[in-house]
């Protein structure tokens, strides 16, 4: 078990806004190394309330923007928010290639809305 470094982890989420998919793919997959190398899980990092940093601030302290956000921002919001069920959680697991290759169907894409309004939003 290594020491965790949340740098590095910051660092890593902050590349899957990249319209890159492959990059935003390889930046997942370090985030999610990084915590397993340091014996750690998802729900150990998040904490069980996210607090917005500013008045007028979006899910998870984000500035509000004027855009849709894009399907793998909503994924892994999502996937991210402590309000979401770990079945919700399980499910969008296996989505998880084809929504950062932009291979999901537009009904995927429907529900993945569905599920960030229900859980994020």
């Amino acid at each position: 078990m290594s020491t965790f470094d949340r740098a590095a982890l910051v660092e890593a989420l902050e590349t899957l806004d990249t319209a890159d998919a492959h990059q935003a793919l390889a930046a997942a997959k370090r985030a999610t190394s990084l915590l397993r190398d340091a014996g750690l899980g998802w729900n150990d990092v998040l904490q069980a309330e996210i607090r917005p940093r500013a008045m007028g601030a979006g899910p998870f302290g984000y500035r509000r923007e004027q855009r849709e956000l894009s399907p793998h921002e909503q994924f892994f919001m999502v996937l991210l928010s402590p309000r979401t069920p770990s079945e919700i959680k399980r499910q969008l697991r296996g989505w998880e290639a084809r929504v950062l290759d932009g291979e999901i169907t537009p009904q995927e894409g429907q529900e993945l809305g569905s599920l960030y309004r229900s859980y994020v939003a």
